[in-house]
């Protein structure tokens, strides 16, 4: 019989909703996680209880980002709280002498953000080589190269750190990290036995469940975040995860549901892309669902796509409506919506035309939305799937922080960094979700144009349509275990020229002005209310599942 591991009880989140607000809104955003490890650090000082969350705090976001030079300063510190591993100390202190943050770091930043990749990694190769700063850019490489693609220059960093004996544990790590971002689960698998567990214990428990969970292995992978949860049963993304294992919303049959089922979809000259999401979307669990795909004016081969995919879902059940010109996403999506006549019952998914759905994704939102009778609208994980691309997250649950000084709408970046290691696989109710792929009860869609046609060609108008029905008292519901796979790059690598950055901008300023600063006041703090109801009830029926020796 294995012996379990015995749990370490650590302050729960109802002890840190006044003085952490933002602690409710997870640990994954790049922002939040120094935030919130500020703020807990210096609440630790006065308040002894607290030291402990704060040190595996600390520990946690160095095993995340290896080579941030505060994150290994911190996890130093925090090892002598935790009893840390001679071989882990041993790699600290090396990190610790030479990582060195250079003076103007931020002379990288605008070539960051620029639509070509080029100047960047050139700049981020001679900055390597430089021998007082060279580690610290080896950090800033590796972070771009997942956030744009480049998966040569990731491993390019790996190969640097390999050749450097009193490195290799941090090198090791960041092999494991490039495994999971561009190759299959068994390579990565590999890659993570390779991983010195003493110095990295927590990645590589939590990435280990991940392959497991996507190799099919789901009792396994519950057993080792149960593990896991038991000693850092503190973080709030790793209770959540554990919380839509244990307790996932009731099953749905989809031919039983009181209302009709639709699928749209809207496409403009990606005929080779919508040809892949057809085949998934054929291939996958339907029901009686019927499919509408808007044809915006292609002049490409779209028509004869959809002609030849008919076939596929059987008689009447995929019709395809062409327009001369395109009308932009939209227009697109109130067209479709008035053009189905939706009755009081009918539900409704917008899919892009450049996805992979999974065999059970309309039963995943279906069960998500009809579980949650204040939700109008559920959506999913999306996940990078352009060639090249290292797997991240794209888009998880939107949340709401108060306006400030230049904006009044603010969502918070509450996923990354680097490679899907699952911790955004949850339920929970949210303001907004991606548009990407997200199911609607029809009475989300009334009125002559639901999504707001001033956002046209495209941009933020499902994210538009979210806020009003959230200020309006609804909300939407995210089913984060659900990833759908999407084939087209985000952020900088998306916007290819100066015009499409201005109309990025445009759209940006249009959003600000649709809401008050009171309406946004409002919204942001009911969603911080719900975020952390649902944590606590996460919270305590995790400790309850998982033994009595927890309660």
């Amino acid at each position: 019989m294995t012996r379990q591991t015995p749990l370490t009880l650590h302050p729960g989140p109802a002890s840190l909703r006044e003085i952490l607000p933002l602690w409710a809104f997870g640990l994954e955003g790049p922002w939040l996680c120094r935030h919130l490890a500020t703020r807990l650090a210096a609440l630790a000082v006065a308040r002894p209880k607290f030291s402990g969350i704060a040190a595996r705090l600390a520990a946690w976001n160095f095993e995340r980002v290896p080579l941030d030079p505060v994150f290994a300063a911190d996890a130093r510190t925090a090892g002598r709280v935790l009893a840390d591993a001679p071989a882990r100390r041993a790699m600290l202190r090396e990190l610790g002498r030479r990582l060195r943050r250079p003076n103007q770091p931020e002379a990288f930043a605008a070539l960051a953000e620029t639509p070509d990749a080029s100047p960047a990694t050139a700049f981020l190769r001679r900055a390597m080589d430089d021998p007082g700063e060279g580690l610290y850019w080896c950090g800033r490489a590796f972070a771009f190269a997942l956030a744009r693609g480049l998966a040569d220059l990731a491993r390019e960093v790996v190969g640097r750190l390999g050749r450097d004996p009193l490195l290799a544990p941090a090198g090791a790590r960041l092999a494991a990290e490039a495994a999971l971002a561009w190759d299959g689960p068994h390579e990565a698998l590999a890659a993570l036995a390779q991983v010195d567990a003493a110095c990295f214990p927590r990645f590589g428990a939590l990435a280990t469940a991940q392959l497991l969970g996507q190799l099919g292995q789901t009792d396994d992978a519950l057993r080792l975040l149960a593990t896991l949860w038991r000693t850092e049963n503190w973080h709030p993304d790793l209770t959540q995860r554990l919380h839509a294992l244990l307790c996932p919303p009731p099953a749905v049959d989809l031919d039983r549901l009181p209302g009709r089922l639709h699928v749209f979809l809207y496409t403009w000259n990606r005929s080779g892309l919508l040809q892949k999401t057809l085949r998934s979307l054929a291939a996958s669990r339907l029901g009686p669902a019927r499919v509408t795909v808007l044809d915006n004016g292609s002049s490409d081969d779209t028509a004869a796509v959809c002609q030849a995919m008919a076939g596929r879902f059987g008689p009447d059940r995929l019709r395809s409506i062409r327009l001369p010109v395109n009308v932009g996403a939209p227009a697109a999506r109130n067209w479709l919506a008035r053009t189905a006549g939706l009755g009081p019952n009918d539900l409704a998914a917008y899919v892009d035309d450049d996805v992979t759905l999974p065999p059970h994704w309309l039963e995943t939102l279906a069960a998500a939305l009809l579980a949650d009778a204040d939700a109008d609208v559920a959506g999913a994980r999306i996940l990078a799937a352009a060639s090249g691309a290292a797997r991240v997250v794209q888009a998880a649950d939107v949340r709401l922080l108060p306006p400030d000084a230049a904006h009044t709408v603010r969502p918070l970046v509450n996923y990354g960094p680097g490679p899907d290691l699952g911790l955004l696989a949850s339920h929970r109710p949210c303001p907004s979700v991606s548009g990407c792929c997200h199911l609607l009860r029809s009475r989300a869609l009334t009125g002559g144009a639901p999504f707001d046609i001033r956002f046209s060609p495209s941009q933020f108008d499902d994210l538009a349509r979210d806020l009003s029905n959230f200020i309006g008292g609804r909300r939407a519901v995210y089913a984060g275990t659900l990833a759908v796979a999407h084939h087209q790059h985000a952020g900088p690598g998306q916007a290819r020229s100066q015009a499409a950055v201005g109309q990025l901008l445009g759209a940006r300023t249009k959003l600000d002005g649709l809401f008050s600063r009171d309406e946004m006041e409002v919204a942001a703090a009911r969603d911080l209310d719900t975020a952390w109801t649902t944590l606590e009830t996460a919270w305590t029926a995790v400790r309850l599942r998982l033994g009595t020796d927890a309660a």
